[in-house]
Formats: structure tokens, C-alpha cells, sequence
């Protein structure tokens, strides 16, 4: 039995800013050792249950994709890390998989929830999947989903419960903290909140016979929704792109699993366009 973990960062217990959860912030060192600690929590419940190969993929977006501590987790682990990945946060996802974990996740942006975003906070207002509103647990389940993996297990704040609950009713859901707003929590004790991801895995894993996958159905029309007019225009020239409206941009793609890299193209090319020095009023980049 494989099991893949996608572990992000916000909606880890403890996390309630950007100084935990971005590189050089005051506490990130912090956040990373309490992702980290989440992590290897999940890979323990599923080698306990069972498993005979665990891969877990640092899913967060800080430090290049570089945050968790591969010398603090289970040694019959695997810890896909680094930014230059097509799929991102389900890099190496495939049908030999029995299994998605999503550990530390947050809720889509503009839905209350500890540090909300859809993929990128700076870029992207909202992403739709035919006609469905979806942030990073819908988008990944529907990779998941084209492939005949199911979502198994999620974990992250109180407010996320809602939102995985609508889109994968069957999956485990463990809270490891209660949303007070976007930038506080009430938060479980790191060990407890261990505790609780290890048994809710071991319990999900007990389940998998239950478990659905989720599909979007094919092809996929996604609506990506831009936070700026200057980031449609960044990425409105991408092959096969229409534009609809004055921040939104329509990508078709076969199915999920194809449509995934065209997504993280568009948003790059978007937030690209706001990067330049030139639009910062200075003709030289910094450092230079």
C-alpha cells in the first residue's frame, strides 16, 4: 500500500501569520520544525496502519518549497521538496497511489479561516473548476480524483472542516485549531495535535474501502480570477487562453492532471507582471 501526504503550512497548529509561514520571518524557523512535526505525525499513522510506502511532498510555498525537516521524519519516508515541480503540491501523484493525505491545509480565499488563499495569496482572487469554486484541497482532490485516488484524510482549522466537508463528504477531517480570524487561532498543543493526525490517518486508511474520489468531470474549464487587471494582462497571451472579463481568464485542458501545470503557468506569468522593477518605479531589479 502507497500512501502520498501533501503537507502545506497555514493550516498547521500554532500558525497564524506570515512571519511563521514565509522565509525570513521572524518565526518561520518555528513554523517549519511545527509542519514538520505534523508531517512525520501522518507518516507514522500511515506506516502504522499498514502502509509499505509513504511519500510526502512539502507542499508549502516559502523557502522554495523547501520547509520541511527530512531529518525529523520517519526513515521509511520519501520528502519531495523543491519549487521546480509541474504539479506542485501533488508532484509524482499517480494510480499506484491507494491514497491522498492533505496535512496543515486553509481554506480558499475569502472564506474566514486561518491565513485563507487559493494557491497564491498575492495573485489569485478565485478558481473555478466547471462552473465549482475550489481552492487547493478541491483543486488537488481533483487531480487525485482523474487518477482514482481518493481523499482520504484532511486536517487544518475549524472553518476548512466546512469546506472539505461540501466537496469530500466521506474523507477524515481532523481540526487541530479553531479560527478566530484570518491572522488567529486557538490552537491544540503540537503533540496533541501529532496525536490526533496520527489516529485520524490510521483511521482513514481503515476506511479506504468507503472512500470516493472526487471528480470534476472532463474536460475541465477552469476560471482563474485575478486579484489585478495587470495580472490578466501578464497571462492572457498563453496559448489557448480566453479572456472573459477584465480579471478573469478561461483555461480548457482534457482533464485535471493536464490542466494542473497550465494553472501554475498562468499564475506565474500573472504575479511576473507585477514583479518587473519597472512597475515598482525603479529601471534597476534589487540587489543590482
Amino acid at each position: 500500500m502507497r500512501i502520498y501526504i501533501s503537507v502545506d503550512m497555514e493550516g498547521v497548529a500554532g500558525i497564524v501569520d506570515r512571519a511563521q509561514a514565509s522565509h525570513p520571518g521572524l518565526d518561520y524557523d518555528r513554523g517549519r520544525r511545527l509542519m514538520t512535526q505534523e508531517a512525520a505525525a501522518a507518516a507514522r499513522g500511515a506506516l502504522d496502519a499498514g502502509a509499505k510506502e509513504v511519500w510526502l511532498s512539502d507542499s508549502h510555498g516559502s523557502n522554495g518549497m523547501r520547509n520541511i525537516l527530512i531529518e525529523d521524519l520517519p526513515e521509511a519516508s520519501w520528502l519531495i521538496s523543491g519549487d521546480s515541480r509541474p504539479m506542485g503540491q501533488v508532484e509524482g501523484l499517480d494510480r499506484s497511489f491507494q491514497a491522498l493525505v492533505m496535512i496543515g491545509y486553509h481554506t480558499r480565499h475569502g472564506l474566514s479561516g486561518v491565513l485563507d488563499h487559493t494557491i497564491s495569496a498575492r495573485e489569485v482572487y478565485a478558481l473555478r473548476l466547471n462552473g465549482r469554486e475550489v481552492g487547493e484541497v478541491g483543486l488537488n482532490a481533483a487531480v487525485a480524483g482523474h487518477l482514482g485516488v481518493p481523499v482520504a484524510l484532511v486536517s487544518g482549522d475549524h472553518k476548512l472542516a466546512g469546506e472539505v466537508r461540501e466537496l469530500l463528504p466521506w474523507c477524515e477531517y481532523v481540526t487541530v485549531k479553531e479560527a478566530i480570524g484570518r491572522h488567529a487561532s486557538k490552537a491544540m498543543h503540537p503533540d496533541r495535535a501529532g496525536e490526533a493526525i496520527s489516529h485520524g490517518v490510521r483511521r482513514a486508511i481503515a476506511r479506504l474501502p468507503e472512500m470516493k474520489v472526487f471528480e470534476v468531470g472532463k474536460p475541465v474549464v477552469a476560471d482563474l480570477t485575478f486579484k489585478h487587471t495587470s495580472m490578466a494582462d501578464g497571462a492572457a497571451h498563453m496559448g489557448g487562453v480566453v479572456r472573459i472579463d477584465d480579471l478573469t481568464l478561461r483555461l480548457s485542458a482534457p482533464d485535471a492532471v493536464a490542466l494542473y501545470p497550465l494553472l501554475m503557468s498562468a499564475i506565474h506569468l500573472g504575479g511576473h507582471a507585477v514583479a518587473s522593477p519597472m512597475k515598482s518605479g525603479t529601471t534597476n531589479a534589487p540587489g543590482s
